[in-house]
């Protein structure tokens, strides 16, 4: 009866202290993101003999950013690349669309891939406009996450000769590599009850094997 006791006092003291036992906090992590920027001259020559420093040219700048994250996983946007789209006369007859495929260096905690790029150039009679739409999203893998980056579209419109700003954006997704999460308290108070279940109905067994060979 003494041990039932202690042991009943043991799974109780068990579950009080699962119940206060606090969630742990994840540690944070920085994230530094950096790109070598690009530069792309002569857009829409058609070969007209049209000076080449008259054609459209789409520049983005090298950028660096950082952002702090929680190590369990979450995601950020970040600039890649300040866009300067510089419109000017491509030649009589380029009206049209032309796709662009171009790359740079994007460079995350220090580890550095290719990043390539899809877009299109649209030349008008009068206006212009530059898009860069999507990338195969690249992946940096590291010791306890990854980080997954992919191109947010951006679209630049000229309405007269000149230059047009924007910022290319890239979406980062952080992925813990393993499972770090600590069970909830409410998770943990069900097992400690779950526990004590068991206790009782192995004392409950006993209990009746005790009145079975007293009978």
């Amino acid at each position: 009866m003494l041990r039932m006791t202690k042991i009943g006092m043991s799974l109780a003291t068990f579950v009080l202290l699962l119940m206060v036992v606090p969630t742990a906090s994840a540690d944070p992590l920085q994230i530094f993101v950096q790109t070598g920027g690009f530069q792309l001259t002569g857009l829409g020559n058609n070969g007209n003999g049209t000076p080449s420093n008259q054609f459209d040219v789409l520049i983005g700048d090298s950028n660096a950013a950082s952002e702090t994250v929680d190590s369990t996983g979450g995601s950020f946007t970040a600039v890649i690349n300040p866009l300067t789209f510089i419109q000017d006369f491509t030649g009589v007859g380029s009206e049209g669309t032309f796709p662009l495929n171009f790359s740079q260096l994007l460079t995350v905690n220090g580890q550095t891939q290719t990043l390539n790029l899809i877009g299109s150039l649209t030349i008008g009679t009068f206006h212009d406009s530059v898009s860069i739409l999507s990338n195969a999203p690249i992946l940096f893998q590291f010791d306890t996450f990854t980080v997954s980056a992919t191109i947010l579209p951006v679209s630049i419109f000229g309405n007269e000769n000149g230059a047009y700003h924007d910022f290319l954006s890239a979406r980062f997704e952080v992925i813990p590599n393993t499972d770090t999460t600590v069970p909830e308290p409410t998770t943990m108070v069900l097992l400690g009850t779950g526990l004590a279940g068991i206790a009782a109905k192995v004392r409950q067994r006993r209990k009746a094997r005790a009145r079975v060979g007293t009978d």
